[in-house]
């Protein structure tokens, strides 16, 4: 992927604990788990509310507009760095110019990835703790 976002998770106090309570493989499976279920609710966000659906008309100030649907079929989640890591990303080489703008062109930042994160994030421990209480149970 040409550009991506990197998240760093800290874990809330309680989920701290529990996962302290894991032994190696069921932490892997848990945070795998929760990881893929976290980058793909990011990847839908992006895809389907962060980048707007415009046949015609004028640039969007704000967010991405898409005549084609080609960046948002390219977000992709690479789960290369399981099982603690993930990125969710896009190849295209205009992906990062719109998520982050360019100073060289005077184009403005109009990001999709970043949003799509915060309003992802408060989901992200309710994953991890569905994880952790399938792997106690299991």
């Amino acid at each position: 992927m040409a550009e991506a976002l990197r998240v760093i998770v800290k874990p809330a106090p309680r989920l701290a604990r529990a996962l302290r309570n894991l032994k190696e493989p069921r932490i892997r499976r848990v945070f795998t788990r929760a990881l893929i279920r976290s980058a793909l609710d990011v990847q839908t966000e992006a895809a389907s509310n962060q980048i707007i659906r415009s046949s015609k008309g004028p640039v969007d100030a704000v967010r991405v507009t898409s005549r084609t649907g080609t960046l948002r079929r390219s977000i992709a989640v690479n789960r290369q760095d399981l099982p603690f890591a993930i990125t969710i990303g896009s190849d295209l080489i205009y992906a990062p110019v719109h998520e982050f703008g360019s100073r060289k062109r005077n184009i403005p930042a109009r990001p999709f990835l970043g949003p799509a994160l915060d309003a992802v994030a408060p989901r992200f421990e309710r994953h991890f703790l569905t994880e952790l209480r399938k792997a106690s149970d299991g």
